[in-house]
């Protein structure tokens, strides 16, 4: 049972450290230097380490509640964003600043997304309810914006 709960926290903190130890002494190393916005290799990248971990996290034998791992998986996300790239990333060749808090949104989906074609059976259905739902709805504004 301990080494069980061991693990359970060590998904997490190895997770955060190595996404903020790469920070940390990237920091250190260019402190004068300007932080460049996040371009769509730097997000692919969150992006894999984020699912990786909510799918480990959440299969058998682990058992973490899946929506509070998503929502560490998608904070995660959003905090490297923030204080590697200073919250801007690049989209359709342009630099712009994104709002964390839609960064954290689109990230949970994005994350359920994958998880539900890498690892479906730890998504719970409510959750892929919810995810259809907000992706028809976002589909919907999106038609209107056009």
């Amino acid at each position: 049972m301990g080494l069980k709960i061991s693990r359970l926290f060590a998904i997490p903190l190895i997770f955060s450290y190595f996404l903020f130890e790469i920070n940390n002494e990237f920091n250190y190393v260019s402190a004068n230097v300007k932080n460049s916005p996040a371009n769509k290799n730097d997000l692919d990248l969150y992006h894999g380490m984020g699912v990786s971990f909510l799918c480990n996290a959440t299969r058998k034998g682990f058992d973490l509640d899946f929506t509070k791992t998503l929502n560490v998986a998608s904070t995660t996300f959003a905090s490297v964003v923030s204080q590697k790239h200073g919250g801007r990333i690049i989209e359709r060749k342009k630099e712009q600043k994104v709002d964390m808090k839609q960064l954290q949104f689109i990230a949970s989906l994005q994350l359920v997304e994958s998880a539900l074609k890498i690892c479906p059976d730890n998504v719970p259905e409510k959750v892929e309810k919810e995810f259809k739902i907000e992706t028809e709805r976002l589909k919907k504004l999106q038609g209107l914006q056009k």
